[in-house]
């Protein structure tokens, strides 16, 4: 068993509670934790074996792109849900950031983290 980890990838979707906000697409921040079976992929070197972290960007940033609502809890649980279909994961920690309206707030971070 393994752990891949993706810190802040950056996406963009159109989420939020605010009429302006539903208007233009909000920037957020991803970070996963993925634990893998590295056992094959370690022996064989053949990627094909294991989890391709370019693959999982790339379904982190298409499914922002789709991605329609109101809350980061539905964004993430959802996110969370695609990525264990769609991928060899064990286990998954998923954490979304939306750093533009944290800021607008006055705080440090507005973080909802997910697992599986």
């Amino acid at each position: 068993m393994g752990k891949i980890t993706l810190d802040g990838i950056e996406v963009v979707a159109k989420i939020g509670l605010l009429e302006e906000e539903q208007k233009a697409p909000q920037d957020l921040l991803v970070s996963l934790s993925l634990e893998c079976d590295f056992e094959q992929v370690s022996i064989s070197d053949d990627l094909s074996e294991g989890v391709d972290y370019r693959e999982v960007i790339e379904t982190v940033k298409r499914f922002a792109l789709e991605y329609e609502g109101k809350t980061l809890e539905r964004f993430a649980e959802q996110l969370a849900d695609q990525l264990m279909e769609g991928f060899s994961i064990q286990r998954l920690h998923l954490q979304v950031d939306k750093p533009r309206y944290t800021r607008r707030l006055g705080l440090k971070e507005i973080r909802v983290e997910v697992e599986r």
